[in-house]
């Protein structure tokens, strides 16, 4: 996931409001360690993966000479909390750091990691070096301000006293939280990798080897995914999030193509972008499925000569909302936001011929 624009679509209204964030007296970008395996750590963001500040998950593998660590957080703060996280895993340095791509939530936290080990080398694909180098990552500079338009929305949201529950909960939530974690997001950099690949790099070891491979363009045109064979964890970023799907600037029939791959691996763990550890193939099989509904919806629509809007109007979506989201009113939006709306965006511009680019709508 990233840029919070397509986020704040969850609000269901517009931004420019003037409430002021509640201080909050936790910190939302701690960190929580589960031992997946030996040799193998997932440090997780502790609120529902649909819950701001939206952190993607972090994989630490220990190999002999050092530590590979897939992802670094997406914030000043929450890089800081894993670097303290890692030190109490191991005394060994991280020697690699691996951007599964580049969304920020995934990398903005690196500066940390490059204080605390200089000589950490930064992996990523091509595709992913060259948005974190150019127009689609300008995003970070209001990024602060975005979010804090979240939290006066979400302030003024809970003035409503028709609102839904499950929204009050979250929205409630957001306002907590406001005020630190919107100061996590000021003076961001970017940390581009010093080691790109186009389709396939080995980090090869006795205790952990891993396979770092770009399987095609699938959440964004620069996924990639980490193998550790030995220890039978896929860490696959974005290509797999639960339980909403992310897709803002998705490619539909590679993204296809791409989860077809993964089940190909022989995982035991495959650890996605946000939410909990798959230990089978099933959620994999619920995403291609409601990807191919979409195209399968759009498609002859687009053929057709109808136009984006009235696609918008004539697909039917209520019943993958029900499927992911159930009543949730909070997730229903989000799948709404994060997964559909978008979906039917990109896979009217595939039916159409017309160009899907990385952006700032599209993180």
């Amino acid at each position: 996931m990233a840029p919070i624009s397509r986020l704040l679509l969850i609000g269901l209204g517009c931004l420019g409001l003037t409430a002021a964030a509640t201080a909050a007296t936790v910190d939302p970008y701690q960190r929580q360690t589960l031992k997946i395996t030996d040799h193998a750590w997932l440090l997780y963001n502790n609120v529902r993966s649909t819950q701001p500040p939206f952190e993607g998950n972090v994989v630490v593998f220990e190999q002999r000479a050092g530590l590979v660590v897939v992802d670094a957080g997406g914030s000043i703060p929450s890089g800081k909390n894993l670097v303290a996280a890692i030190r109490g895993l191991s005394d060994k340095p991280v020697r690699f750091l691996i951007y599964t791509h580049y969304h920020g939530d995934h990398n903005l936290g690196a500066g940390a990691f490059v204080q605390a080990w200089p000589g950490v080398t930064i992996i990523s694909s091509a595709a992913t070096y060259a948005n974190m180098t150019g127009a689609p990552m300008a995003y970070i500079n209001t990024y602060a301000h975005d979010y804090q338009g979240m939290v006066d929305y979400g302030a003024s949201a809970l003035k409503d006293p028709n609102l839904a529950p499950d929204k009050r909960r979250e929205w409630q939530h957001v306002v907590d939280i406001g005020a630190p974690m919107v100061a996590g997001y000021v003076g961001l950099k970017a940390w581009p990798a010093n080691l790109v690949f186009h389709e396939s790099i080995e980090l090869p070891d006795d205790m952990a080897p891993l396979h770092v491979n770009f399987l095609g363009k699938a959440n964004t045109d620069g996924d990639i995914v980490i193998w550790a064979p030995m220890q039978r964890v896929l860490a696959t970023g974005d290509i797999v999030v639960n339980p909403i799907p992310y897709a803002s600037a998705s490619y539909p029939s590679s993204w296809l193509q791409v989860l077809d791959k993964l089940k190909e691996y022989e995982f035991a763990w495959l650890v996605p972008g946000h939410g909990t550890i798959q230990t089978d193939r099933r959620y994999l099989e619920r995403v291609q499925a409601a990807i191919a509904d979409i195209r399968n919806q759009v498609a002859p629509l687009a053929a057709r000569g109808m136009s984006l809007d009235e696609v918008r109007k004539a697909v039917q979506l209520t019943k993958l909302q029900d499927e992911f989201a159930g009543n949730d009113a909070w997730d229903r939006a989000q799948m709404r936001g994060f997964f559909l709306d978008a979906l039917v965006s990109n896979a009217y511009k595939e039916a159409k011929g017309e160009p899907i680019v990385q952006g700032h709508d599209g993180g």
